[in-house]
């Protein structure tokens, strides 16, 4: 394992260049900051900052046993902001970064990443081998997926993993509420900002106090509004998945535990954490 402390491995992927040599990990490259923006609505530090977050919180909740041909797989990874900092104690041949969108495929392997970067379909399956992963994380994927495509997608993930391996996904909570109630506040000036179109396809289904009504009653949401490519509205949008809907289906998906956590830090959206 790489000693460098926390602080210096986020300056350190910061800086790919810079630090490449220093740390002696073949650290990617980084996108533009408009193509960082396109993916996740921030660039540079806050951006990276966020992903750092998500990984910190995943290695306290990966297993502790390594038994799988790949100790972590990165679903719906995008072009890398999470899976590069796994780097720093997981050897590039056993992490694995999934995404089914061409051009954030084709933005990640321009990275020239160390760990293999593979373009999948929508829908499972995948083409990995049943058991074959320690961990599977997901950041804002199930923030997006249909009913349908959150059961189809969980069951099968879990199937990917060892006896005890843990899938842990983000998905909508209050804060994204509140968020929208901001949007709306802020009326034409948000718009000038290019950042309204979401809380009007959302807000065209449902009032927010209906979402937020609906959420504390348990009830799974999903606002379909597209993502552009492979990114479609049958399954694609904006979606809400309560704590009781979960406990509600996770044992039926192939989990034994359940583990839910709000907000927090830069994290934007709450975790599940489910394992086998």
């Amino acid at each position: 394992m790489n000693t460098l402390s926390d602080e210096q491995w986020l300056a350190a992927n910061l800086d790919p260049h810079t630090y490449r040599e220093k740390s002696k990990i073949d650290i990617p490259g980084l996108p533009p900051s408009d193509v960082q923006v396109r993916f996740t609505g921030m660039h540079g530090n806050a951006n990276l900052r966020q992903a750092f977050d998500f990984y910190k919180f995943a290695l306290q909740h990966m297993p502790t046993a390594s038994v799988g041909r790949y100790r972590l797989v990165d679903f719906g990874g995008g072009w890398g902001r999470v899976t590069r900092f796994f780097l720093r104690e997981v050897d590039a041949d056993r992490l694995l970064l999934l995404d089914c969108l061409s051009d954030a495929v084709e933005c990640a392997r321009s990275l020239k990443p160390p760990f293999n970067v593979v373009h999948t379909n929508a829908q499972p399956p995948l083409p990995l081998e049943m058991a074959s992963a320690d961990c599977c994380i997901a950041f804002s994927v199930f923030s997006h997926l249909s009913e349908k495509a959150c059961i189809g997608w969980i069951q099968h993930l879990g199937e990917l993993l060892v006896p005890g391996g843990t899938l842990i996904f983000t998905t909508r909570g209050k804060w994204q509420i509140e968020r929208l109630r901001l949007h709306k506040r802020l009326g034409f000036i948000y718009k000038l900002l290019r950042r309204g179109n979401v809380h009007e396809q959302v807000t065209s289904h449902a009032s927010l106090d209906q979402i937020e009504q609906r959420y504390d009653d348990g009830l799974f949401q999903f606002f379909p509004t597209g993502g552009g490519g492979e990114l479609t509205e049958d399954f694609y949008g904006e979606t809400w998945i309560p704590e009781q809907w979960m406990r509600e289906k996770y044992s039926s998906l192939g989990f034994r535990r359940c583990e839910f956590f709000q907000e927090q830090s830069s994290i934007t959206q709450c975790t599940f954490v489910l394992t086998k």
